[in-house]
């Protein structure tokens, strides 16, 4: 019974640098079913005519497969984004979004506010009492490009992520480990970049990329050196080791394993079907999301602009196999006794389902209720974190025997009074302070009778 296939499909789109890679999946009662896939060449240019080319491309191959509804995930090149490996407390799981919030800044070289993140916990070493934690971070123009309500490309997504974790997905998808261990790793060659990954229980611990013609990029002699530190480095030493081959340029590295025992050279694994599997790997992963559960969860989109995952199919489907049932037991009957039973039934259904129907109902708007509450919230930290930032930095800067007795801070600047040993000194000290510029003395120094030298500094923000 195939009915569910039409309801549930899912999309995913991979941008490269010259083409973008499209993979249609639907619900299947044995798993995903492959029902659509296109490479599409993808000419230079701006950022937003690449993007308006793009939406076309997405939309013309959604027209042409016939698929009037789908969850869209969109994949960026890794090389847009920054990753970071960062070890926390393990007492800051419950509020790891909110904690890297407020310490961003320590993490990636740009300010907060200028930026999208998420996270994902990929290891957790509880006698230690630490998670390992991946950061993904993007600049927001980057994202905002595709993220436009009025176009039907920007309505219709429902996440973005970088192609790593994307790939992650489809590999452990299809290699799952075995008795919840082993590990994987994976070699993806474009035409301008090499990346090497390496999954354990399916997450990815690792990952670099760099240009093929950048200093430092690995080339085909130093794959295998550097598989062999990720072994001995993430204890992944069981022999052969999986090492899947991605991307459109993995012919001459393939010849590097042919003589090593100690890895097993295997494919993307994608269904029967795909035409290209090197490249479609990555576009596969995205659209898994929409269908099952994945290993890595990374949403670049900003939280409050998520869109919500439709259950109209799963409704229509349960409609359709209840009228189903029922036409088959009208059908059946053949006396009036038994069609009173039926019509009876239909009543008492009838009435359940628009019970469950107004619970559902009142539940959705005690949701709406507590996501408004949410945006507010939101709205208010947005207001004040400026404030709480620049306190953080002069928390930092202030040396010992200095205070501030008076802060004030403004939408063109902020004031600071206090008293200090030195007061001239505090100048270049804040001046330093890459949140501070224009600091200067705003009223002359007086010094009390304690022999503190009392400051007015004002200052505006970069």
């Amino acid at each position: 019974m195939e009915v569910a296939l039409y309801f549930q499909a899912s999309v995913g789109v991979n941008i490269e640098s010259n083409r973008i890679s499209l993979v249609c999946l639907k619900a299947g009662l044995k798993g995903p079913v492959l029902a659509a896939q296109a490479v599409y060449p993808l000419a230079e240019g701006g950022p937003e005519q690449r993007a308006a080319r793009i939406r076309e491309q997405v939309e013309g191959f959604l027209r042409e497969h016939r698929i009037p509804s789908a969850d869209i995930f969109l994949g960026i090149p890794r090389e847009m984004a920054i990753l970071r490996y960062v070890v926390l407390p393990a007492a800051v799981k419950e509020n790891l979004r909110g904690t890297l919030s407020y310490e961003l800044g320590k993490y990636i070289p740009l300010p907060a506010e200028e930026v999208y993140f998420d996270q994902q916990v990929v290891a957790e070493d509880r006698e230690a009492g630490t998670l390992s934690v991946l950061l993904v971070a993007v600049k927001k123009e980057s994202v905002d490009l595709y993220l436009d309500p009025e176009q039907p490309l920007g309505a219709g997504i429902s996440g973005i992520e970088i192609a790593s974790t994307a790939l992650a997905n489809c590999v452990s998808s299809q290699q799952p480990p075995q008795d919840g261990g082993g590990a994987t790793a994976i070699v993806s060659a474009g035409d301008e970049r090499v990346e090497l990954d390496l999954l354990d229980r399916g997450l990815l611990r690792y990952s670099r990329s760099a240009g093929r013609a950048a200093e430092g990029a690995p080339p085909h002699g130093r794959i295998l050196e550097e598989l062999d530190l990720l072994r001995r480095e993430f204890g992944a030493e069981q022999s052969p080791l999986p090492v899947v081959l991605c991307g459109s340029e993995t012919d001459g590295i393939a010849e590097l394993f042919r003589e090593r025992t100690d890895f097993e050279l295997r494919s993307p694994g994608l269904p029967d079907g795909a035409s290209r599997p090197y490249c479609l790997a990555p576009a596969y992963g995205l659209a898994l999301k929409g269908l099952r559960k994945v290993a890595m969860n990374i949403n670049l989109v900003p939280p409050a602009r998520r869109k919500k995952v439709s259950k109209i199919g799963y409704y229509a489907l349960f409609v359709l196999a209840g009228l189903f049932v029922l036409s088959v037991l009208a059908w059946g009957a053949s006396t009036v006794l038994h069609q009173r039973r039926v019509a009876d039934g239909l009543a008492a259904e009838i009435k359940r389902m628009g019970a469950e129907v107004a619970a559902i109902n009142r539940t959705q708007a005690k949701l709406q209720e507590v996501q408004g509450r949410i945006d507010a919230i939101n709205a208010l930290r947005q207001r004040h974190l400026p404030a709480l930032n620049v306190l953080q930095d002069l928390s930092k800067e202030i040396p010992a025997g200095a205070w501030i007795d008076r802060f004030a801070l403004t939408d063109k600047g902020g004031e600071i009074e206090g008293f200090a040993d030195s007061a001239p000194a505090l100048i270049p000290l804040l001046a330093a302070s890459p949140l501070l510029k224009e600091v200067a003395f705003l009223a002359p120094i007086t010094k009390g009778k304690d022999g503190k030298e009392r400051f007015r500094i004002g200052f505006k923000l970069r």
